[in-house]
């Protein structure tokens, strides 16, 4: 009996130690000086880029999948309306995930606005989604355990891609050939449903009910994407917008309005938009802000100049990037450091 008591504390000793080290590596965490030095990039990026936002400076936030992160670009969302935004979507993000990036966001920040892109919403594996449910929370309180893999990129080398508020440039042009009436066809790709799950309406409602006792607006559009949308997807959007009841824009059914050229506007075929693309895209959804919220233009308020100033970089980068991605850039600088490291093996042969 006593041995089994001694085992007793040995474990809640070994488990009170360990939830100790876990806060203090937490507590020494610096993701935003990592994110500085290119040490954070991809998934984690945006997430700790909004933490370096100005105290309740942004008025509209962009979450969703890959198709949101190439779909709105805030600095051009500031230019054509003076409207503060902050793109926080991520690849092959799920709901879970979702709600502990808006309430990231939010620490600090009280948008009035959530724009949430749909395609994400149709994602569901059991699995992972049931694991996320225990996963995400532990993340989101524990930072140790969410950026515990930097000592990859510490190992490598820092990653090549800039972010203005959240949102990277792609500009790299591969066009659609595919036929005009891509919503009467079916999807070729069967990964995701074309229903939502009860998890992800589960994980909705509580981001529905976050935002609703702050205040926030959501509104769900559907970019433009032949290869992920049909009329059956959208209509199951539209639906559930209609019950959820908030705002629904499906771009898809808009093509002419939102002037997409299927010859240069697209970075991969019809998947997912360049920055051609997405200054339309933004533009449209800036111009459904604008008739249908209260949001204030901020420019020449010289509480936003940051904004001016980081525009001058941004369109410079644009310059810079004329008909490539940084996935281009990525794949130069690799050839660059393995030819480095030959000649300095050579060398100490």
């Amino acid at each position: 009996m006593q041995q089994k008591t001694k085992n007793i504390l040995k474990i809640i000793l070994f488990c009170s130690i360990f939830l100790v080290l876990l806060l203090i590596f937490s507590l020494m965490m610096k993701p935003q000086k990592w994110f500085d030095e290119k040490l954070i990039q991809n998934r984690d990026a945006r997430y700790v880029q909004m933490t370096e936002q100005p105290k309740d400076t942004i008025d509209v936030l962009n979450v969703g999948d890959s198709l949101a992160t190439c779909t709105f670009s805030p600095m051009d969302l500031w230019r054509q309306q003076g409207y503060t935004g902050f793109n926080i979507g991520s690849d092959g993000l799920r709901m879970a995930e979702s709600y502990y990036y808006i309430l990231n966001a939010c620490k600090n920040q009280k948008p009035k606005v959530l724009l949430i892109e749909s395609l994400y919403l149709f994602r569901y594996s059991l699995g992972e989604d049931t694991q996320m449910l225990l996963s995400q929370p532990i993340y989101y309180r524990v930072p140790f355990l969410k950026y515990h893999n930097i000592w990859k990129a510490l190992v490598e080398m820092p990653g090549v891609m800039i972010y203005h508020r959240g949102y990277t440039i792609n500009d790299h042009v591969w066009s659609y050939d595919g036929p005009d009436n891509y919503l009467d066809l079916e999807l070729e790709d069967k990964s995701q449903r074309m229903t939502f799950s009860w998890l992800n309406r589960m994980w909705f409602n509580r981001i529905r009910k976050f935002c609703d006792e702050r205040g926030i607006k959501i509104i769900i559009y559907s970019t433009v994407s032949p290869l992920n949308y049909n009329r059956e997807r959208i209509e199951a959007a539209e639906e559930f917008a209609r019950e959820e009841g908030v705002d629904y824009i499906d771009l898809n059914q808009r093509i002419d309005e939102v002037g997409i050229d299927w010859t240069r506007d697209t970075n991969d075929a019809g998947d997912h938009m360049n920055y051609h693309g997405c200054i339309k895209v933004t533009a449209y959804l800036g111009e459904y802000l604008k008739e249908h919220t209260d949001l204030v233009d901020h420019r020449g308020d010289v509480a936003y100049r940051d904004w001016d100033e980081e525009l001058v970089a941004f369109d410079q980068l644009v310059k810079d990037m004329d008909r490539i991605s940084f996935a281009d850039i990525y794949r130069q600088k690799k050839k660059y450091m393995k030819e480095l490291k030959k000649r300095e093996n050579k060398k100490r042969k």
